[in-house]
């Protein structure tokens, strides 16, 4: 954005007063703060590097598609369309080595995705002489009178980012090495999943949020959709990509009875209920 722009925006309602949804719908302009540079110089790494096998990540992140193709199986080329965004996005990074170009990484503290992306990219420019920087973004926010939460770079509306370089900070050669083996040991350790607990990322086993699943099904049949959505309200961090997964795994063993298939459209939308007999 540049310092004048103003960025249109659109807004539904669901339910509220006559006079409530009136006001909705009025064109409202929201303005930004400006940050410098380009959309050009902007690159996306979702490498959902909390999740799976890290062991071979130094020989580039085909080893980690195969997890990307699970993740978002239910939606043809998706998986594909991220791989090559990730592998250019990566080529990039090679070629900060020579030009030195200045970097700044995004991350929400209790988002192990970001963290590990930060300590994985700083691990890959431990001896680059480029600059880095990352924006640590609050978890909460007061704005307008009430309190905006974070678990991700990707809840942030666009024109919000430039606030938040206010909270940019350089990372030190020191440091830099420091989150270098900090990634190095994560490889070390493979677990099947990583996760923030207490501040900390750890390597964790696979079921660790299924204690969560668990605790927001009810007795009777529910949606996918209403048990993952009440569990991402709960837990920071976890991608609902990985809760459905986790569902998926529950279906196989026989703790969920599916009761009713998914649309083709919405994958989530599968009905399911506890299996009672079913035994751990």
């Amino acid at each position: 954005m540049k310092q004048e722009d103003h960025i249109s925006n659109a807004s539904f309602v669901l339910g509220a007063t006559g006079k409530e949804r009136q006001e909705a719908r009025k064109t409202h302009n929201c303005a930004g703060i400006a940050i410098e540079g380009s959309p050009m110089d902007i690159e996306a790494l979702t490498l959902a590097l909390d999740i799976g096998d890290i062991s071979d990540m130094d020989t580039g992140v085909n080893v980690h598609q195969k997890l990307l193709d699970e993740l978002f199986a239910e939606f043809p080329g998706v998986p594909d369309g991220i791989g090559e965004t990730n592998k250019h996005a990566l080529v990039r990074l090679q070629e900060v080595k020579a030009t030195q170009e200045p970097i700044r990484m995004w991350v929400c503290a209790s988002n192990p995705e970001e963290l590990c992306g930060l300590y994985y990219a700083c691990h890959l420019l431990v001896d680059a002489l480029a600059p880095l920087s990352v924006v640590r973004v609050p978890e909460q926010i007061e704005k307008d009178n009430g309190i905006i939460s974070y678990h991700s770079t990707r809840d942030i509306v666009p024109e919000a980012f430039g606030a938040y370089t206010a909270c940019e900070e350089p990372i030190s050669e020191l440091r830099r090495r420091v989150y270098a083996n900090t990634w190095v040991g994560l490889v070390h350790e493979n677990a099947p999943l990583r996760a923030v607990i207490n501040g900390s990322l750890m390597g964790l086993p696979k079921d660790f949020y299924d204690f969560a699943l668990r605790a927001n099904m009810p007795d009777g049949k529910f949606k996918v959709a209403q048990l993952i959505g009440k569990t991402l309200g709960q837990i920071p961090g976890v991608g609902d990509r990985w809760l459905f997964l986790r569902v998926k795994a529950m279906l196989e063993s026989g703790e969920l009875i599916r009761v009713s298939a998914a649309t083709e459209d919405y994958p989530y939308s599968e009905v399911v209920k506890r299996n009672f007999a079913y035994r751990q």
